[in-house]
């Protein structure tokens, strides 16, 4: 008989992307760096993103399994809400509030609201709805066992920043784990591998070494330089704290620390 929903697979790190790759692409870093410091992380995808100009689901699925791998998470799930589809409705917002039942995190990445592809602003809206809405004791849902699933609200929510720039509330630290981050990232090669035969700048350390994805159309992601502005903008952030790279969020709430000293990521004034 089903009952009350006792199975611990609480982590301390969740973090929603529209797509397979929006994490690994825009805070791959933050994910490893709390794996490696004895954190429990997991992700939650929207999407299958069936809809990407390059590649299959098939391929996007094996390279999802690959980065997943490299991040050494302890849960992936994929809602399959299907893309270009994230409707801000009642079901898909109980489907997310189930989701954040099952993990319990403590805190939350999702994407910024203002973003250039609109999935990825909506994938923002229906977290923030969810996130509220798991909280409530009288908003009920169930596990796929049918069991009853606990109340369950973040203590943080912060935003991740993809392709529009906003000022940090707060930004991280993952000059130990950037080579790792790029792994990640690069993990999806049928979406950032340059294509052949275009005017892509060529001699690049990411150059497309293979024939594998040599005539697939260039896109946004493919184009010369991405893996180049990537790195800029980490070492940006990076530099802005002392250190060389970083991962910038957001925050709609005032972000506290009961260490002071913690705060402190610079060696010269």
């Amino acid at each position: 008989m089903p009952g009350i929903n006792n199975t611990d697979e609480r982590v301390d790190l969740l973090a929603i992307g529209a797509h397979p790759d929006d994490v690994e692409l825009s805070c791959a870093g933050t994910m490893i760096a709390a794996k490696r410091s004895g954190k429990r992380t997991a992700i939650v995808d929207l999407t299958r993103g069936e809809l990407s100009t390059r590649g299959t689901p098939e391929l996007r699925r094996e390279e999802t399994e690959h980065a997943t791998q490299i991040m050494q998470l302890d849960h992936r799930l994929n809602l399959d809400i299907g893309d270009g589809n994230i409707e801000l409705s009642q079901e898909n917002v109980m489907k997310l509030v189930s989701a954040i039942r099952r993990f319990r995190p403590t805190v939350l990445i999702t994407p910024h609201f203002s973003e250039r592809h609109p999935d990825h602003e909506r994938a923002s809206e229906l977290a923030h709805r969810a996130v509220f809405y798991s909280g409530l004791a009288k908003m009920p849902t169930t596990d796929e066992q049918g069991n009853a699933q606990l109340p369950q609200r973040p203590l943080l929510v912060l935003h991740y920043m993809q392709t529009f720039v906003f000022e940090p509330s707060i930004i991280l630290d993952v000059s130990s784990v950037f080579d790792a981050r790029l792994d990640a990232m690069k993990a999806y090669a049928s979406q950032f591998a340059r294509p052949r035969l275009t005017n892509a700048r060529v001699g690049t350390e990411h150059e497309t070494i293979d024939d594998k994805h040599a005539n697939e159309p260039e896109t946004f992601l493919s184009q010369a330089g991405f893996y180049e502005w990537i790195e800029a903008r980490a070492r940006h952030y990076g530099m802005s704290i002392g250190v060389e790279f970083g991962e910038p969020f957001y925050s709609r709430q005032p972000i506290g620390t009961s260490n002071l000293f913690s705060l402190v990521t610079k060696r010269v004034a």
